[in-house]
């Protein structure tokens, strides 16, 4: 049996994906902050999460939190908790970048919803992985609200919540 429900971490994966318009007429009535128009909410989304000298203002890469590990070493934990699932990842997908670690989390909690045996093994994983991967969230949301990214830093803290509740 297959669940219908809404998956939790796929709608945050949605939410912090590529804006399209779709997206911004979502955002409108829900968060505060939101640019007027598609291409300004485009430029805001680009210059916090993808582009900028030395860096993005808020990247959404794990491995830029953890300043006392390798990034490597963040990587390739994510790789092999994948791994460990039967999954790979695309070689252009970061495996520490949160919208991977976001369709992860979807999957794991989709196996669940699908009536699979060991679902207290999914939600045992489920849990330890947010507790390893996605610690870094409340700094995300806090760099994205000083770069003035509002709306994002309100989905990155609703994440948190969401994350923290299920850890």
């Amino acid at each position: 049996m297959v669940h219908d429900g809404v998956n939790l971490w796929a709608t945050f994966r949605y939410a912090l994906s590529y804006p399209d318009e779709s997206r911004l007429e979502g955002f409108r009535p829900l968060l505060a902050g939101v640019p007027p128009t598609l291409e300004e909410l485009r430029v805001l989304y680009v210059r916090l999460f993808e582009a900028g000298a030395p860096h993005p203002a808020c990247p959404l890469l794990e491995s830029f939190y953890v300043p006392g590990r390798p990034p490597g070493d963040i990587v390739l934990e994510n790789k092999l908790f994948y791994k460990h699932f039967g999954l790979s990842i695309q070689s252009n997908a970061a495996p520490d970048h949160l919208l991977t670690q976001l369709e992860f989390l979807a999957w794991l909690d989709y196996c669940a919803a699908s009536g699979n045996e060991g679902v207290e093994a999914l939600a045992a994983a489920r849990a330890d992985y947010i507790q390893r991967h996605l610690a870094h969230l409340p700094a995300a949301a806090r760099r994205a609200r000083a770069a003035g990214g509002d709306c994002y830093a309100q989905i990155l803290d609703s994440l948190c919540e969401a994350a923290a509740g299920r850890a």
